[in-house]
């Protein structure tokens, strides 16, 4: 079983409070297994790991619930959560960096919200880099789909504003869920 940290599944959760309100909340939990519920109604530990099956569930609930379906409803949600952590966490990282440096860090970046799988960015020109996320497509094992096609294109773009790229772009141009052996990512800025 793999894991998502905490401040991820928190951003999410404080995320959907804010924008659906506690009812907005009960109905997001209602369906999970009572351990599952208990562990995101209560305090979710910015450190803590929580199950990744759990993560790709309240996912999927949310896209559902609040998206009538449509994926790209999990724009905000990625964003907020980004937000909340590049403020938080990666400050002092972030006060000197570059778009590229950042990049660089993709491995130990993921590592930072994701258990299982590797990320890896290769230059590939300047301005332009190929990110290769690898891992299984199991749903207690790795980030569902919805996460690598639009949570992790709006976290590279929100981070790369945060250093002052212009026109971060984060395309997700292969999945693993359409039979690539792994997610990429064209990242590219002015």
């Amino acid at each position: 079983m793999s894991n998502v940290k905490g401040n991820a599944l928190g951003g999410f959760k404080n995320f959907v409070a804010a924008q659906h309100g506690a009812a907005g909340v009960a109905r997001w939990l209602e369906g999970l297994g009572p351990q599952d519920a208990a562990q995101v109604g209560g305090i979710v530990l910015p450190h803590g790991w929580y199950p990744v099956s759990l993560w790709n569930s309240l996912v999927d609930r949310y896209v559902v619930l609040f998206g009538d379906g449509h994926p790209q409803c999990f724009r905000p949600v990625a964003s907020a959560i980004a937000a909340e952590d590049l403020s938080r966490f990666f400050t002092v990282l972030l006060k000197a960096a570059s778009p590229a440096t950042v990049l660089r860090r993709s491995a130990s970046l993921w590592e930072r919200y994701f258990d299982e799988g590797t990320m890896e960015a290769n230059e590939v020109a300047e301005k332009r880099f190929t990110v290769r996320l690898t891992a299984s497509r199991l749903p207690d094992r790795g980030p569902g789909p919805v996460t690598c096609a639009v949570g992790i294109p709006v976290w590279q773009e929100r981070i790369m504003s945060h250093v002052g790229a212009r026109e971060g772009r984060c395309l997700h141009t292969r999945c693993r869920f359409r039979g690539a052996r792994a997610c990429e990512f064209e990242v590219s800025w002015s």
